[in-house]
């Protein structure tokens, strides 16, 4: 006997709160009771997770570590040696490692790279169930001039495939889905005319060298292979929306806050087309920016070179007009007195000169800077020029060109970065314009001083021969247009030595390295697949359970209720059975045997001393109460003790059926409508059992019209007193307490009640009416029987077998029983309404049929 103390109170509908039995007990019972669902899922899973694995694309992981260099912290250190390298027109463009981070992320950049290794076609294997990515391993590559590629930015898709079949020698094109055209081509090279452009077919020569070096090891296998039909799926993207989803899907960021090294990851399909695209992306940072960096000294290089071609021409000049007049006056050489007059004439005029160049430098700058064209370009820098003013202004509007030109890369005109530097080269512009003007009025007035000196010198030597004369101007001007472009020509050295010196920006500290295999990861989905399996089936059979509406065991109703649970009745097969329908035999050891032996003790040890009548009731028909009271009365008989079995139910009867007894019109209601009774009358209606010689039954009689008020008169206590003088115990079988009152009326003579509850037929919210009654004391000492418990069912087996009743004997608890056959402890009771409808005919009616209607 049991008795369960976990629910405390019932609910306001009479219905007990159920507790949460989700626990680990719970899943242990459902695994193993339902352990071929749990194999049957997790296959199915694990499989599943195998197929996904087996054709899910992998992805792979590549990063690289890149230095990037500070040039201005190293300008910091090295002084005045890269101040002279400034001079050569190598300037900085270098704002941070943030801007440069954000530069390797551009799509400008993205871009280069995806043109440059042709990541804009996609060739794929075609197989049945996936197309595997083919990289650098087709046999053939496919291209499209570049004004079809830019065309295809304006398409809806912005991509097209086809299909590029191979057949012995001939290559067959077959677009796919929208893509509608066709070709064939058997030599190579070759175009096909498309909707969306030409495509151009050439050979693979890095797979040639492979191929021929195949063929040298297997001649015969390369010859089958290029006879072999083979088919890929060839996919041509616009190169903007390439660059843009390779600079969506790369990450960098700076290894630590100390250092100016960027790590590169990149994620993709193709292990070796993520490593070659970190390593063209530096290649192309690099010659980025290397041309930002050098486009002051392109600016400047062609400024000398248009200077130095004037410059030839006017020395040219000069240099035939030299020659002419020798000829014309017959000169051999010129001579010159080295007078101090001369010399004076001489000197100023190299000065006069000299002012003459600055005027005319300072002039094609203005000319340069007005123009409305050159708004925002670089000014020419290190032409000669003097006033240093000029040149540093110059020069800071040259760095905030680049600057500006660097922001406009990645953002628009009125961004908030580029606004400020906007604005900034508007005022430097201006500031040049002005200080280009007040270098020219300064120019001019040393000239004209400079000039002033020079013709007092000049009218000196007006007398000197005019050959002479002529031929010192024609040789002074030859030496002015000389140094000049002697200067100029140095000029553009030291230029080219400033390009010849530029160092690559960022530099891989180390080859890409490979991170393997990041998605799908294999031990993640079969751990999901092998929880999921476990999971749903868990999850569906736990809710099936929560879901049904009927007891199915011990564990329900001790979830259910604290009353005592004094035995778990199992189904008995139809060989335990008698013809009447008893499984309690004498001298058998059975397990039916043992389950009414310990209902037998659990009931006398809630008995007191002097107790003898045990009331068997249910909630409604077919709970078995009928079956476990003549089953318990056997059980005491066979314990020697003189026990009788009343029929109660006085409505629907069913001992005599149970019995075998035929002659069912002598019973208790025989006595009931009586005056007055005796023992004599008593022992009149009282019928030998059959089964035991201490077991004798009061069947319930002809079936009455009022039966609650027939049980309700002083005759059922005289009854009930005089049995308790005559047997040790008295069974009461009584109608069900869920459809009629007459067993509260019988209640009052009971000592035990036993409640009977079927597995698989008493709905659960019959505890509600149960826990009720036991609160309220309508029926004393109350017991639960569950009967009807299917022990061919894996889940009855696994509970008994293992749980609270162990095994008996040689016999365990897993042994299968049927049903109860024909004896129909399971048909209904129908409406209890219609007893009332009974008339006095029924009554006493001797005829068994009746009976049975």
């Amino acid at each position: 006997m049991e008795e369960n103390k976990t629910i405390e109170s019932p609910l306001e509908n009479g219905l007990q709160e159920e507790e949460s039995s989700f626990d680990i007990k719970t899943i242990f019972t459902l695994l193993v009771l339902n352990w071929q669902w749990f194999l049957v899922s997790l296959i199915i899973f694990i499989a599943g997770a195998y197929l996904y694995l087996r054709y899910q694309p992998a992805v792979y992981e590549v990063s690289a570590k890149m230095l990037i260099k500070d040039e201005t912290n190293n300008r910091r250190s090295n002084g005045q040696m890269l101040a002279n390298m400034q001079d050569l027109g190598f300037i900085t463009n270098s704002a941070g490692i943030d801007n440069e981070i954000e530069i390797l992320k551009s799509r400008i950049l993205a871009l280069e790279v995806v043109k440059d290794l042709h990541l804009y076609v996609e060739y794929r294997t075609e197989g049945r169930i996936t197309n595997p990515l083919v990289y650098k391993n087709q046999p053939i590559n496919v291209d499209m001039p570049t004004d079809d590629l830019d065309d295809l930015d304006n398409t809806l898709k912005r991509a097209f495939s086809f299909r590029l079949i191979k057949e012995g020698k001939t290559y067959k094109v077959q677009g796919l889905k929208e893509a509608k055209f066709e070709g064939s081509f058997k030599s190579l090279p070759a175009s096909v005319e498309t909707p969306y452009g030409t495509l151009t077919f050439t050979e693979n020569l890095e797979l040639e060298q492979l191929s021929k070096r195949a063929k040298r090891a297997m001649k015969g296998e390369a010859k089958e292979a290029e006879e072999k039909t083979a088919s890929w799926i060839v996919t041509v993207r616009s190169p903007k929306s390439m660059a843009a989803s390779y600079a969506k899907i790369i990450n960098i960021a700076p290894t630590s806050k100390q250092t100016s090294i960027a790590q590169l990851t990149i994620r993709d399909q193709s292990a070796e087309r993520a490593l070659d695209y970190l390593k063209h992306l530096a290649v192309v940072y690099n010659r980025q920016a290397n041309a930002d960096k050098n486009e002051i000294a392109y600016k400047t290089e062609e400024f000398i070179n248009s200077r130095l071609e004037k410059i030839s021409e006017e020395l040219g000049t000069t240099e035939s007009k030299l020659e002419v007049y020798k000829r014309n006056n017959n000169l051999v050489q010129m001579r010159l007195d080295a007078t101090q007059t001369m010399t004076q004439v001489n000197q100023y005029y190299g000065e006069l000169s000299k002012a003459n160049t600055q005027i005319m430098i300072l002039d094609d700058l203005s000319k340069y800077v007005q123009n409305p064209n050159n708004k925002y370009q670089i000014i020419p820098s290190n032409v000669g020029m003097e006033d240093a003013a000029s040149n540093a202004l110059i020069s800071q509007y040259n760095k905030t060109v680049l600057d500006r030109n660097h922001l406009l890369a990645s953002a628009s005109g009125i961004s908030p970065k580029v606004e400020p530097l906007t604005k900034l080269l508007d005022e430097l512009g201006e500031s040049i314009k002005e200080a280009l003007r007040q270098a020219r009025r300064t120019a001019d007035i040393a000239r004209q001083g400079v000039e002033k000196q020079y013709n007092e010198y000049q009218t000196k030597i007006v007398n000197a021969p005019e050959q002479e004369r002529i031929l010192t101007e024609i040789g002074r001007q030859q030496d002015v247009m000389s140094g000049l472009y002697l200067m100029l020509l140095q000029k553009r050295e030291e230029n080219s030595i400033s390009l010849a010196a530029t160092a690559d920006k960022g530099r891989l500290i180390d080859e890409p390295a490979f991170g393997g295999k990041v998605s799908p990861k294999d031990a993640i989905i079969l751990l999901v697949a092998i929880v999921l399996g476990l999971a749903l089936p868990l999850l569906i059979t736990y809710l099936l359970q929560f879901l049904r509406y009927k007891i199915e065991g011990h564990e329900d109703v001790m979830r259910l209720t604290d009353i005592p649970i004094v035995a778990d009745v199992a189904i008995a097969n139809e060989d335990a059975k008698t013809a009447a329908g008893i499984v309690v035999h004498e001298n058998k050891n059975n397990q039916t045997d043992e389950i009414f032996r310990s209902m037998r003790t659990n009931i006398q040890f809630l008995m007191k001393e002097n107790d003898k009548a045990i009331l068997f009731t249910s909630s409604t028909s077919g709970e078995g109460k009928t079956f476990n009271a003549a089953n318990l009365a056997v059980s005491f008989a066979l314990l020697g003790k003189k026990t009788i079995l009343l029929g109660l139910d006085i409505r629907k009867p069913a001992l005599g059926r149970l019995f075998d007894i035929k002659d069912r019109a002598i019973g208790i209601t025989s006595l009931l409508v009586k005056d007055k009774i005796d023992e004599e009358d008593l022992k009149s209606q009282i019928r030998s059992s059959g089964v035991n010689v201490n077991l004798d039954l009061l069947l319930a009689g002809p079936t009455p019209p009022n039966p609650t008020e027939l049980l309700a008169r002083d005759n059922m206590r005289q009854i009930m007193d005089m049995l308790r003088k005559q047997y040790d115990y008295i069974i009461l079988d009584t109608a069900p307490v869920g459809l009629v009152t007459d067993t509260f009326q019988i209640g009052r003579y009971a000592d035990v009640t036993v409640y009977v509850c079927r597995a698989d037929y008493t709905p659960k919210s019959s505890f509600g009416m149960i826990n009720a009654l036991k609160k309220e004391d309508k029926l004393p000492n109350m017991c639960l029987v569950i009967n009807g418990i299917d022990m061919s069912k894996k889940k009855y087996g696994y509970y008994y077998g293992y749980g609270k009743y162990g095994k008996y004997g040689r016999y365990a608890y897993g042994y299968g029983y049927g049903r109860y056959g024909r004896y129909g402890y399971g048909s209904s009771y129908g409406s209890y309404g219609n007893y009332g409808n009974y008339n006095e005919s029924h009554y006493g009616n001797k005829d068994d049929n009746s009976i049975k209607k």
